[in-house]
């Protein structure tokens, strides 16, 4: 009835291409991590990276190719940069907003709340997501992938290990992005 178009592989892949990512099957729980099942039933482990563009310990670069080099051949990681929308900084500003004193003269008062509706009205703003998603091997890679969020620090990036949530709100948000 349907067509099936095999998949990929990571040689071949397409920039963009998230048919793959999106197929899931599922959750696992892999030595202590949340795992994504992946269409070919593979275990897919994620980390989303940050960091402060404005120190000068931040060197992304030098930990891509210091993450590149502790692999192990055969070992398959990708990373996905995704535009998420962010209304935490726009909230807290708001919120500060609302505890400004009453104006005291007509002008001010206007400007006040012109100020307050252009902060409901426009857009979120969105930031970059950099996460990284590793194809478990199994046991030999556990130790590597404990050991991910040290390298990245090193170069001044924080790791954070993503949750089934996580990963779960990132496939909607590649599946589906609510660009409104």
């Amino acid at each position: 009835m349907f067509n099936k178009k095999q998949a990929a592989s990571a040689e071949q892949e397409d920039v963009g291409h998230t048919q793959i990512f999106v197929t899931g099957k599922g959750f696992v729980t892999v030595d202590g991590f949340d795992a994504l099942i992946g269409h070919d039933d593979t275990n897919r482990l994620f980390i989303e990276l940050t960091a402060d563009p404005d120190r000068p310990e931040v060197r992304p670069s030098d930990a891509y190719q210091a993450i590149l080099h502790s692999m192990q051949p055969g070992w398959i990681i990708r990373m996905i940069q995704a535009f998420w929308p962010d209304p935490a900084p726009r909230q807290r500003f708001f919120e500060m907003i609302q505890g400004w004193p009453k104006p005291t003269s007509e002008g001010n008062s206007i400007l006040l709340d012109g100020l307050k509706l252009a902060v409901q009205q426009n857009g979120i703003p969105y930031t970059r997501k950099t996460i990284i998603e590793f194809v478990s091997p199994g046991p030999t890679g556990t130790p590597w992938w404990q050991s991910v969020p040290e390298m990245f620090s090193t170069f001044g990036i924080r790791a954070r290990y993503m949750t089934r949530e996580d990963i779960e709100a990132l496939s909607h948000w590649i599946l589906n992005p609510s660009l409104s």
